[in-house]
């Protein structure tokens, strides 16, 4: 049972500027119309790290952070929510633009276009923020805790195969 809990924090640090920076959450804030999916309806939508203290306390415990790791890594995660904003806002623009144009029936390709660059470069742009987020997390952590964060994602990762 502690290996399963040691895995899951562990995959949820790694996945943590991922889920800040998710580009799809505003698909399921219009009350649920979608359905419950990851938390839609708990009212947790788009809280990051604030939503979370509790899992950060526990991941921390595990890895056996210092005071001054916590620090570093909340500091990390911080630095990088402004960025995250910023290409969540532009994406959800995107997003909208190309709904809008699929609605309006008529092809305008050179538009269509623009619009598909701009996506793939706004989804570039955020691997590349949320590698960073990570490598900034990852740099704050000692060898034996990368060792132990490395172990913990891999018996994750067999274990989350074998369900499926």
């Amino acid at each position: 049972m502690k290996t399963i809990v040691k895995i899951s924090l562990i995959g949820g640090l790694l996945a943590s500027s991922m889920a800040l920076a998710d580009p799809h959450s505003d698909t399921y804030l219009k009350d649920g119309a979608r359905g419950c999916h990851h938390g839609a309806r708990s009212g947790k939508i788009g809280q990051g790290m604030e939503g979370k203290g509790l899992y950060w306390e526990k991941m921390a415990d595990r890895l056996q952070l210092t005071t001054a790791q916590r620090a570093s890594v909340k500091a990390a995660v911080e630095n990088a929510k402004p960025r995250f904003a910023d290409l969540k806002e532009k994406m959800r623009t995107n997003r909208k633009a190309l709904k809008e144009l699929g609605r309006a029936g008529n092809s305008d390709e050179s538009r269509l276009e623009a619009l598909a660059r701009e996506r793939g470069n706004l989804v570039a742009d955020l691997t590349i923020q949320r590698s960073r987020t990570r490598n900034d997390i990852n740099n704050v952590f000692t060898d034996a805790q990368r060792e132990q964060m490395k172990q913990m994602r891999e018996k994750h990762r067999q274990e989350h195969r074998n369900k499926a």
